[in-house]
């Protein structure tokens, strides 16, 4: 049975071939479904109905997919999950997650990833944390959390310094969290982007939390269902390119 089922979902897009492409699919899935031509016209709805997914261009005319994305984080930070595609931006992925959209895609897109993308926002913490992916680690990556200087905590991410190591984009790594409790968070991630870290020397990523290890699975999904942060993966503070 599809994680989207008899989930509310609504599709925000001024192409109305693409919406009505995106609705007939997921009402396939047995998803609910709403649309809206544009970021004002979606406020409208969010404001006034119980959203759990939002999928949305970005640029549009009469309101554009950022203005939406921020204004639905400030109803509810956790839910809806806010998914954008777009063919062009002038924003970086690094800057999407840290407004709060847990997913970007490009167009054109491969719709059969699409709705594993968005399967994976809807499933429970618990059940999707457990699931090991199956891609293979280039790196592992451990940091202190007490340390700000070297880790930042989203909603479903991190930013994480890696010292000498320049990570890709779409690479996986074994991360380990350092907690001043003496708790360690360990698993598996997807690196979403990579840069400069604020010495200018050293390297730092943004990666989502893929997998947690069994034995804190618990801990870190309290973290992550206690996490104020708007950002889903913190950008960089200071940019040194």
């Amino acid at each position: 049975m599809s994680c989207l089922k008899e989930n509310l979902i609504l599709v925000v897009d001024d192409e109305p071939d693409l919406r009505e492409m995106l609705v007939s699919e997921l009402q396939s899935l047995e998803a609910k479904t709403l649309e809206a031509g544009n970021g004002k016209e979606g406020i409208k709805i969010v404001q006034s109905e119980k959203i759990d997914l939002i999928i949305s261009d970005i640029r549009m005319p009469g309101g554009n997919g950022i203005e939406l994305l921020d204004e639905t984080k400030k109803l509810n930070l956790q839910k809806p999950k806010f998914l954008f595609i777009t063919a062009f931006s002038d924003y970086t992925r690094e800057e999407i997650h840290a407004h709060g959209a847990e997913g970007l895609v490009s167009k054109p897109f491969d719709l059969p990833s699409l709705i594993e993308n968005l399967e994976w926002l809807c499933t429970d913490l618990k059940e999707k944390y457990l699931k090991k992916p199956a891609q293979p680690t280039s790196s592992q990556i451990k940091v202190t959390a007490n340390n700000t200087s070297e880790f930042l905590l989203g909603r479903g991410g991190a930013l994480m310094h890696t010292g000498s190591k320049l990570l890709e984009a779409a690479e996986f790594v074994d991360f380990e969290i350092h907690f001043p409790d003496g708790t360690i968070v360990s698993g598996k991630g997807e690196v979403l982007w990579n840069g400069n870290a604020q010495d200018g020397e050293n390297y730092c990523a943004g990666i989502e939390f893929k997998y947690f290890s069994p034995e804190c699975l618990n801990y870190a999904i309290k973290l992550l269902e206690n996490c104020k942060s708007i950002a889903y993966v913190p950008e960089r503070t200071k940019k040194v390119e």
